[in-house]
């Protein structure tokens, strides 16, 4: 036996352990699968997942080779019996005629050119482990090359098979028709067809019916344009359009925070505008999203608000009960201090803070102000005014600070924003 012949019936070797050679002389039907050979996949076995490729292993889904195997003779069988036809000389026995145009057409739709697809079925005809996919499969309908490509491989096939030595048979269905049909089955199957729906549609095409289309259903989905918005400190109301892309389903959206708000559209079947408002920003700069979702779908409308030029917050300590910050402060002694400390973002030393605290001690209003560069502001009150008790008395306190310099103004007020609550509470000394 040939060096060439040697390699010829081991070409599947490492990916299917020589179980079956698309070589050899005989073009009877190939020797059963296992089970797991049976799933969909191309000559490399089980598996449709091609290794290499420009983007990693990625490949189409192809038919197994027993589908493609029985296609083929039942094309024979079309040409010799329904179509009439003489046979035709070929070097190309009917079994490797299907295989390697399997190949040929599975490193086409995964990103090949002609010239480099040839070229790989060529390799692996020469015993040679099967090349990478060059990239990734397409999203949607696979589109197949053109016939005039298919048929220029089938000659090139023919070529090789001679340059082997291969001895003359005879086919019925011609080296153009056999790689036409054949190519015309696997556009049907990896778009969805079963093989009995392929094998319908091509023989109806034969007959003279119309190219059908393939079982193809182009999913669900819709894209939102643009993709991200950026959103000025002061908030406001916006639009974005819902694209519909394909399918026939009800997209509805939702915001991921509670400062954005879906205010108009939000929902259809088709392609619509979508508003939406966000609430001004007196903090640090924050982002969230709009999720658009639809039947086994979503995508994301990305929002990132700038923050206010100044982030100003302040905290509340009462020092005669502890060290710790707080909500309330104990009117306990004749000189009860409640002390309040700023923290924000300003970087300049001009700044200005301006404090206003106000109470109810009794029936009379109580205020408190300052206003000067320090971030930190102390009053204090005595116990045992009208209204106090020994259990303590409380009141709501509030708290106003306002931070000016060059970049703006800030204010921030007790129980408002991020901000809690505060009180005093009142006791008889």
């Amino acid at each position: 036996m040939s060096r060439h012949l040697t390699l010829l019936l081991c070409v599947l070797a490492v990916v299917a352990g020589c179980s079956r050679n698309p070589e050899r002389p005989s073009a009877a039907s190939p020797t059963a699968p296992s089970a797991a050979a049976a799933e969909p996949g191309s000559l490399l076995g089980a598996s449709s997942v091609a290794p290499g490729g420009v983007s990693g292993p990625m490949d189409v889904s192809f038919p197994g080779r027993n589908d493609s195997f029985d296609f083929r003779n039942r094309l024979e069988a079309k040409y010799r019996d329904g179509l009439r036809r003489g046979a035709s000389p070929t070097t190309v026995d009917l079994e490797g005629e299907v295989v390697w145009t399997q190949e040929y057409i599975r490193y086409r739709v995964n990103g090949c050119d002609h010239g480099t697809a040839v070229q790989r079925v060529r390799t692996q005809i020469d015993g040679n482990a099967a090349g990478g996919v060059c990239g990734a499969p397409p999203d949607g309908l696979v589109l197949f090359p053109g016939r005039s490509d298919s048929f220029q491989f089938r000659s090139s096939l023919e070529s090789k098979y001679g340059a082997m030595g291969r001895a003359q048979s005879a086919l019925f269905a011609d080296r153009e028709g056999g790689v036409i049909w054949t190519q015309e089955y696997l556009r049907y199957r990896v778009n969805s067809c079963d093989h009995t729906t392929s094998v319908d549609k091509v023989f109806s095409q034969i007959d003279g019916g119309g190219v059908a289309a393939t079982c193809f259903v182009a999913p669900c989905l819709f894209g939102v344009s643009p993709s991200s918005q950026s959103v000025p400190a002061a908030g406001g109301t916006f639009t974005v359009t819902v694209n519909k892309i394909s399918g026939d389903c009800t997209y509805g959206s939702e915001p991921l925070a509670s400062f954005v708000s879906i205010t108009g559209g939000g929902t259809g079947t088709a392609t619509s505008t979508l508003t939406y408002t966000v609430a001004p920003n007196t903090g640090t700069t924050r982002s969230t999203a709009i999720r658009v979702r639809w039947t086994n779908g979503s995508t994301l409308l990305d929002i990132n608000q700038a923050g206010s030029a100044l982030a100003t917050s302040f905290t509340l300590s009462d020092p005669f009960r502890g060290t710790g910050t707080g909500t309330s402060c104990h009117i306990k002694s004749t000189a009860t201090p409640c002390v309040f400390n700023a923290a924000s973002n300003i970087t300049s030393s001009a700044a200005t803070f301006t404090w206003t605290a106000t109470y109810l001690y009794g029936a009379t209003t109580i205020t408190h102000t300052q206003s000067g560069t320090s971030p930190n502001f102390t009053f204090t009150q005595a116990c045992g005014g009208a209204g106090s008790t020994a259990e303590g008395v409380e009141t709501g306190l509030n708290v106003t600070l306002t931070v000016t310099d060059p970049s703006g103004t800030d204010t921030v007020t007790s129980g408002s924003g991020s901000q809690p609550a505060l009180s005093i509470k009142l006791f008889t000394c």
